[in-house]
């Protein structure tokens, strides 16, 4: 019997320049790709198949839960293989020059295209970075996609780039904290973004990053949402609507606000609602 050609789907997500894409195999029959090369980086990771590149000169294997990385304008091809006896799936991210040039100069004020001489990278932390950014984007908030991408480009420029950057010592910001901390108190469901709280406190994104989950204990994402959570509860309190209520607080839609509140409170905002609600009125109703 005549093995039938692999079925492929791809979601992907593309803004100035980042283009993130997941793959999902069938088994089947699969067509090599032809050599190629672009301007962008190339970063890819999986945890159910290992992968293979014809990369500077050589054929590479690339381990399972390995992130492979193809250096910006250097010719390469993936895996040569013809057949793929089981389903698989990997996420892939292109990315121009220019994002690792303005992380190098807010890193270590030193814009550099850096150079891994590395073929592929087995670090779990590093991984869970590069996965946290290919959540989807729609549902994370601007501020949300700046901190995750920054912090994957801040891990790779200080721990795997041949010319390295060393970030400088972190020192006491409270004035500018304090400032941060304010606007996003004033506009919690407001879809801020890093260069904006980064203008504000006049520091660099990087800085601000970091002095900010140092003085503060919490990353400014989980500010944020933390900030969007203890308005929702009031709103709730009150009777609200659980959509009124998401749309208000700065939610994507009622279902991210639903996972958002329930890892954070313990409780569905139906049953917060419902037992906020009930209470008032027998209280009122007693009194």
């Amino acid at each position: 019997m005549n093995a039938k050609a692999a079925d492929i789907s791809v979601q992907a997500w593309q803004s100035d320049g980042i283009l993130l894409e997941q793959y999902c195999y069938t088994a089947g029959i699969v067509e090599p790709l032809p050599k190629h090369c672009h301007e962008e980086y190339q970063f890819g990771l999986s945890f159910d198949c290992a992968g293979q590149y014809h990369y500077r000169g050589a054929s590479h294997d690339i381990p399972i839960a390995s992130l492979s990385i193809i250096h910006s304008g250097e010719v390469h091809a993936p895996s040569d293989r013809t057949f793929l006896p089981e389903p698989i799936t990997f996420w892939m991210m292109t990315i121009h020059p220019k994002w690792f040039q303005s992380a190098s100069a807010d890193l270590a004020a030193s814009e550099i295209s850096p150079f891994f001489p590395d073929i592929y990278l087995a670090d779990p932390q590093l991984n869970q970075l590069f996965i946290t950014l290919q959540q989807k984007t729609d549902l994370q908030s601007q501020l949300e996609r700046d901190i995750n991408l920054w912090d994957f480009l801040s891990y790779l420029l200080t721990n795997y780039a041949e010319n390295r950057l060393v970030g400088s010592p972190l020192s006491s910001t409270r004035t500018a904290i304090k400032q941060v901390c304010d606007y996003l108190h004033a506009h919690f469901a407001t879809d801020v973004t890093l260069d904006q709280l980064s203008e504000l406190a006049g520091l660099s994104r990087f800085h601000l990053s970091r002095v900010f989950r140092q003085e503060i204990g919490l990353s400014l994402t989980a500010y944020q949402t933390q900030l969007r959570i203890s308005h929702a509860k009031k709103l709730l309190a009150e009777g609200m609507a659980i959509a009124t209520v998401a749309s208000l607080t700065g939610f994507y839609d009622q279902s991210h606000f639903g996972w958002q509140f329930k890892r954070r409170v313990g409780v569905t905002p139906g049953n917060y609602r419902e037992t906020t609600v009930c209470r008032k009125t027998t209280s009122h109703a007693i009194s």
